[in-house]
């Protein structure tokens, strides 16, 4: 008998260095991820590129570029620019899914947490968010994505 798993939610926003900018308050795992992105909305310059997933469908901030894979409609197929456009999107949508593994490192965030009160819950996340900033930021990993981009020297 498996027992159930209270799932937490946050929403991220992190740019092309994988640095994060943006971390939501922590909400329930049944709040769907358009209501925390409606609840706590994101004030983004004009012209700025937005780029999210299927779970924030409807989501359009003003005055931003929104860039989202099409869903395949239901008994249906995805025109050939669709997949195109779906397989272009694919290699700058994996950043952001290093950013979710690089803050998942520290196992209190994947792993079930016991402890009831939201203000740790919190804590632990904006820890965990700290801890990626740093090793993202950090010169040692400058260093090592230069030895491997250079492999004669």
């Amino acid at each position: 008998m498996l027992k159930k798993v209270y799932a937490l939610k946050n929403n991220t926003l992190c740019d092309d260095t994988q640095y994060l900018h943006y971390l939501s308050p922590t909400e329930s795992g049944r709040m769907h991820d358009k209501k925390v992105a409606d609840e706590y909305p994101l004030h983004l310059p004009a012209g700025s590129v937005l780029r999210q997933d299927l779970g924030l469908l409807g989501h359009r901030p003003p005055g931003v570029l929104v860039e989202m894979p099409h869903k395949k409609p239901p008994k249906g197929e995805l025109t050939f620019s669709q997949k195109l456009y779906n397989q272009l999107l694919s290699p700058l949508r994996v950043v952001i899914e290093h950013v979710h593994s690089g803050i998942k490192r520290l196992r209190m965030v994947r792993d079930k947490l016991r402890v009831r009160g939201d203000w740790f819950r919190d804590t632990v996340m904006v820890v965990a968010c700290g801890l990626h900033n740093l090793r993202v930021r950090s010169p040692h990993r400058a260093y090592l994505a230069h030895e491997r981009a250079n492999p004669a020297n």
